[in-house]
């Protein structure tokens, strides 16, 4: 299983391709996209901000810089074209990044009517920004921005943290993915409930990385051949066109299954069953067969994580209101409000416990321009700190009751961690393993508090600016097992402005970063950014 999703995946990729390409009828399009990026920086890393949240492209490593090519084949066919399909690849070629050479994205979107089939890697954001992403790219006409919304929009309309779970933070993950992008109706309901979701498989793609990363700490554990898998439903209450307000709640749960465990000590240390029940596993959170370690027959099969979420929106003329929170669970650990514990007699009880980890906000969009520079405020509070409770203990003949605690987040007993090429896929408020200098893969400091201030806009003038404005403020205490001697302070700001010139191709993003922290170090950093798409051929 070496390189074989490399093969799978590309061989999908261009047979669709072709297929698709054979059946067109009306409407046709390849077009191309170049990116060209530059970092200058003082300090030992790059600023968070010119690293966190944008899809693992830009290096924690100081100055660095990529040139992006990409390219995308649309098209339409069947009956009044009602299939379409969009393939895209897109690589990147670097200086002093993780790689020279990457394959960014390489994938073939199939979408009838509300559903998308979606082959290979494809950068997205988190489940809570994916609709602040499009309305971005609606505010601006310019064909880069609106044709590529990746290359820019994304991070544009990105002033949160990024989700607990998901945030678009690393680089994509190959997968084989059915979804509904949008709110659809629910039946029955005359379009008061609306429902979105996805399920997905696929392969992580970083094991050489592990490797290579971990080579000078033989403790240090790897792996290679992991398969993933995610799912997420949301549901959403009202129609703001007759009540202003809207309700939206959902979960989302990833796992990583199956894959081989090494030490550089020991070499191969596990290998994980990935058989077809592995994948039902995997969908159906349940405890491991007798062919996995006896700590995953006891608890869930893989590493399980998954986050509830909440939030109001309230729409006026002027302006909309939305508050949401979100709440991370590992495995059944916070799941819900309650879980079953049993002591070494048998007895059995009831544990009640709030959920004292969560991220909360608010977002203001601005859309009657009475701010005539402001389109979105953002406020974030996130706190990670309990993990319900500081101890973990099995019944024993010297204590006999169970006490649940130390969950960890983001870490884990077989597996290296919630993280893909070095960058953690959850929130990137804690600090990814690309950043530690003893050659672990694990989060160093998982238990934190961090607010968060996020102002972005456009400055309607001959030549349009869009503007972003970020200020993240945390406090650090590494984790349970391993506490930091003194709490540690992280201040980040960026500053960026986008130039994008109405009916044209072209964008220019100029961005300052600068981190002021007894964790990451003190950063600053210059970051320049240029943009350009075009149209082969459009039939």
């Amino acid at each position: 299983m070496k390189n074989a999703y490399i093969y799978i995946y590309t061989t999908v990729f261009f047979i669709l391709t072709s297929m698709a390409g054979l059946h067109a009828q009306e409407q046709e399009s390849l077009s191309y996209f170049v990116q060209a990026n530059s970092i200058a920086t003082d300090g030992s890393n790059a600023p968070y901000w010119l690293t966190a949240q944008r899809s693992g492209i830009s290096t924690v490593n100081s100055n660095s810089g990529y040139a992006r090519y990409g390219i995308s084949y649309k098209g339409s066919f069947g009956e009044e074209n009602r299939f379409k399909y969009n393939a895209t690849a897109d690589i990147v070629t670097g200086y002093n990044q993780q790689n020279t050479f990457m394959l960014q994205q390489a994938f073939f979107d199939l979408n009838w009517k509300w559903l998308t089939l979606s082959i290979g890697s494809k950068e997205r954001w988190s489940e809570r920004e994916y609709m602040h992403t499009i309305q971005a790219c609606a505010a601006i006409e310019n064909s880069i921005v609106n044709e590529y919304p990746n290359l820019f929009a994304g991070r544009y309309a990105s002033l949160g943290s990024g989700g607990l779970t998901f945030s678009g933070n690393s680089r994509p993950i190959p997968q084989i993915r059915a979804e509904i992008q949008d709110y659809i109706d629910f039946p029955w309901t005359n379009g008061w409930l609306q429902i979105r979701g996805h399920i997905a498989y696929g392969m992580f793609t970083d094991h050489n990385f592990q490797e290579d990363f971990t080579r000078n700490n033989p403790k240090a554990h790897y792996a290679r051949n992991i398969l993933y898998h995610s799912k997420a439903m949301f549901l959403k209450i009202g129609k703001s066109d007759r009540f202003p307000l809207t309700i939206e709640g959902g979960l989302e749960m990833y796992t990583q299954f199956g894959g081989d465990i090494y030490t550089h000590e020991e070499g191969l240390k596990i290998s994980m069953p990935r058989k077809p029940m592995d994948f039902f596993k995997a969908l159906i959170p349940m405890g491991g067969s007798e062919d996995t370690p006896t700590v995953e027959q006891s608890n869930i099969s893989g590493n399980q994580v998954g986050s509830w979420h909440a939030a109001l929106t309230w729409h006026t003329k002027k302006a909309d209101i939305r508050i949401y929170g979100e709440h991370l669970f590992e495995d059944f650990s916070q799941l819900f409000f309650f879980e079953y514990q049993q002591n070494r007699k048998g007895e059995k009880r009831i544990i009640y416990y709030p959920w004292r980890d969560f991220l909360v906000g608010i977002n203001i969009r601005n859309k009657s321009r009475f701010l005539p520079f402001v389109d979105n405020f953002r406020y974030e509070y996130l706190t990670t700190r309990d993990q319900s409770g500081a101890l973990y203990h099995d019944p024993s003949d010297h204590f006999s009751e169970q006490m649940d605690g130390c969950d960890n987040y983001y870490n884990h007993g077989i597996y290296p961690g919630w993280h893909h090429w070095g960058m953690g896929i959850g929130n990137p408020l804690v600090v990814s393993p690309a950043y530690n200098s003893n050659g672990s893969l694990q989060f160093g400091s998982n238990r934190l508090i961090a607010h968060n201030i996020g102002l972005n806009g456009v400055i309607e003038c001959s030549l349009p600016i869009a503007y972003r404005l970020n200020y993240t403020y945390s406090e650090n205490w590494g984790t349970y097992i391993n506490p930091f001697d003194r709490k540690k302070y992280t201040t980040s700001l960026l500053a960026e402005v986008t130039f994008a010139p109405r009916k044209s191709n072209w964008a220019a993003t100029l961005s300052l970063g600068h981190d002021k922290s007894n964790h990451i170090g003190d950063n600053t950093g210059l970051m320049l950014t240029l943009s350009h798409c075009g149209i082969l051929f459009n039939k």
